[in-house]
């Protein structure tokens, strides 16, 4: 005997979809809030889509605030130390610009070589000083990108559909831009300092390929000590309070966490805590961050390889012409399909891959 049940009558029951919203774990995006933070830049929650003079708005609850929430710390020394140059290309001529640094030659300081005895001739023959120069140019960036298609693609916003959701539309679209573009300029942040001049692996370790099973090579104090003492061989600044900084991956912390040398050595410090959520301690005049985001790459092996980073302050360049906003298409339906990406004219560079050193080590064995 069948009952009067859902799913007897389906015709007579609907789902309802709660207002209230969930949280998705999201990185922090360390990077991409040093890049803008020293730029000043970010790109606006968005609260309605297409044209201006026919844009769409729609009704529902509030879809959340994530790039409100991780809001960029503006405050904080090391987001604007990291990039050595920061170029507004609104107020520059050109795409491109050229940034020149001393150079110096290092030839002979004894005092023998120096030494001018009585009556002998100086040469009068000059010679020459140098300089280098690293380029910035700026590009045209933008997004969501279209995986399946392989381009940068839109976002479409119904009006009709605007008006019936149960979550403003334009939100939960806005907040897929904002994200993308976050993502999107940690990403090539991490890439860049993933070019630094001098890897630092754990003892016994010489090249990514050398990790032949998971668990080999753990990351641990003496890689930073080790990466610290290289900075300081070769003069690199530090940071307003005389520190630099390493970021590792969550495995890497991990791996450093069980190291005894570690845990004997490491201090809190609350003010960079309520700074930067991703904080873990610091030892010796190195301050450590974790970052979700680092780039992880197999070897021949298939072990992962961890690349975390060590940092001196201006070890990137930073560049912008127009702000990060986004931008409607004419395209739109009679006003009817609002189509939105996020476009912003950035330049991005490597000031000096000797100010950015590699920290690599393999993945946990479980």
């Amino acid at each position: 005997m069948a009952n009067a049940s859902r799913v007897s009558l389906p015709q007579e029951f609907y789902d309802k979809t709660d207002d209230m919203l969930l949280v998705q774990p999201e990185p922090q995006y360390l990077y991409a809030e040093m890049f803008l933070g020293a730029l000043a830049a970010s790109l606006a929650p968005v609260e309605e889509a297409g044209l201006p003079w026919r844009a769409v708005q729609g009704v529902g609850a509030n879809y959340g605030t994530p790039a409100e929430r991780d809001r960029l710390k503006l405050a904080s020394p090391i987001m604007s130390e990291i990039i050595a140059a920061k170029v507004d290309f609104t107020a520059q001529p050109g795409n491109s610009m050229r940034i020149n640094r001393p150079a110096y030659a290092n030839t002979t300081y004894t005092e023998k070589a120096r030494r001018i005895p009585s009556g002998s001739s100086i040469s009068t023959v000059p010679m020459g000083v140098t300089s280098e120069q690293t380029n910035l140019t700026l590009f045209r960036y933008g997004g969501p990108y279209d995986q399946g298609n392989a381009r940068i693609a839109p976002i479409a916003i119904e009006a009709f559909d605007a008006n019936m959701g149960v979550h403003k539309l334009t939100q939960i679209a806005g907040n897929t831009i904002v994200r993308d573009m976050h993502k999107f300029v940690d990403a090539v942040q991490s890439s860049l300092l993933d070019l630094a001049a001098t890897v630092v692996y754990p003892d016994g370790m010489t090249a990514d390929n050398d990790g032949t099973s998971k668990g080999s090579y753990p990351f641990t104090y003496e890689q930073i000590i080790r990466a610290e003492r290289k900075a300081d061989d070769a003069n690199l600044p530090v940071f307003a309070d005389g520190h630099r900084m390493a970021v590792l991956t969550p495995t890497q912390v991990a791996q450093l966490g069980l190291d005894p040398l570690y845990a004997r050595n490491a201090a809190f410090h609350p003010l960079y805590n309520q700074l930067f959520p991703q904080y873990v301690k610091s030892v010796s005049k190195t301050h450590i961050f974790k970052s979700t985001t680092l780039n992880v790459v197999a070897n021949s092996s298939s072990v992962n390889v961890h690349y975390g980073h060590y940092i001196a302050p201006g070890a990137l360049l930073g560049g912008m012409g127009r702000r990060p906003h986004v931008a409607p298409s004419t395209d739109d339906n009679y006003g009817e399909t609002a189509k939105i990406i996020w476009l912003a004219d950035l330049a991005f560079g490597l000031a000096d891959n000797r100010f950015v050193e590699s920290l690599r080590s393999t993945e946990d064995a479980a």
